[in-house]
């Protein structure tokens, strides 16, 4: 049963979103709100941010005043991978920083449709490699991400260990979209209870992402497309969330039972009443309570080898 400021807040999130419309916005406007809301939430003054480039890539270190030892953690943003930004999620990525008394990286990877498909694959890979090349122990190493970047994260730990690079020592994704080919029957099942988006929103997505090739569903299996399906053997501890009214609810939940059967200690936690990507919100409770899960599950983790 989520909380009674959770139940409030999901109402007045039905109430203002504009569910089903947003493919018939300009790209330039959907971004352009995006910054305009969530840009303006307040970051803490407990954080110093410090911009870095991360090897042509644009980034900035979130660094909290109660950092402890030199963990760090690599955050993937969302936002269907056509919007947002280090603005729209400094705020998050500061109590996250807070949360885990690490330093937090983030980066501007290139959006589609500008840059569709492998850009920001390729971006966050060569973010990790550059993060790697600093001297950063991949021990102290914990990467994640929510929605869109949920499927970053996934793709970058499957392109660190497809190119012999040493892996982080565990990885978070929220409310994680790992399947273009949309066959979660969570698709079909929750789409009255899904508050954000609707399955032709999804599928718009999905051309704006994979460009000219967005009609090859041979590529919408591709491992490096919908990491869902690709071999996870050898991945290190993944920590995932959802809530049981989205769309993408079984995208994670199918994700953490292959990953539990190619042997992949993982965590799956189902959340109940809320909504994607929930965890962005700081006024429920329940956002700061999967911080506090995240800390935890990166205190069992940080500092232990992946074999």
């Amino acid at each position: 049963m989520p909380s009674i400021r959770g139940r409030l807040v999901r109402w007045i999130v039905q109430k203002v979103t504009t569910k089903g419309t947003t493919y018939q916005k300009p790209i330039s406007q959907q971004r352009r709100e995006m910054e305009e809301r969530m840009g303006r939430i307040k970051v803490s003054r407990k954080v110093r941010i410090q911009r870095v480039d991360c090897s042509g890539v644009p980034g900035e270190w979130v660094i909290p005043r109660n950092l402890v030892g030199n963990r760090v953690v690599l955050y993937c943003h969302g936002g269907g991978y056509y919007n947002c930004s280090l603005g729209t999620h400094r705020a998050f990525v500061a109590r996250l920083a807070l949360a885990l008394k690490a330093r937090v990286l983030q980066f501007d990877y290139r959006l589609a449709p500008e840059h569709p498909f492998p850009a920001a694959v390729a971006d966050s890979l060569k973010v990790y490699r550059w993060l790697l090349s600093q001297a950063v122990d991949p021990t102290s190493i914990m990467i994640a991400g929510e929605s869109a970047g949920g499927n970053l994260v996934m793709t970058t730990l499957l392109g660190a260990k497809n190119g012999g690079l040493a892996l982080p020592a565990c990885a978070v994704c929220l409310s994680p979209h790992v399947d273009f080919t949309f066959s979660g029957k969570s698709i079909r099942d929750n789409a009255k209870s899904e508050l954000l988006y609707t399955l032709k929103e999804l599928e718009w997505t999905r051309e704006i992402y994979l460009g000219d090739r967005a009609s090859d569903n041979q590529l919408w299996k591709d491992a490096m497309v919908s990491p869902m399906m690709a071999d996870l053997s050898g991945l290190p501890p993944l920590l995932i969330h959802v809530d049981d009214t989205e769309m993408l609810r079984d995208d994670g939940v199918t994700l953490a039972e292959r990953a539990k059967l190619a042997g992949v200690v993982t965590e799956l936690r189902v959340w109940e009443g809320l909504f994607h990507a929930f965890a962005l919100v700081s006024m429920i409770p329940e956002a700061g309570r999967v911080l506090k899960e995240i800390a935890v599950f990166g205190e069992k983790h940080w500092g232990m080898k992946i074999s």
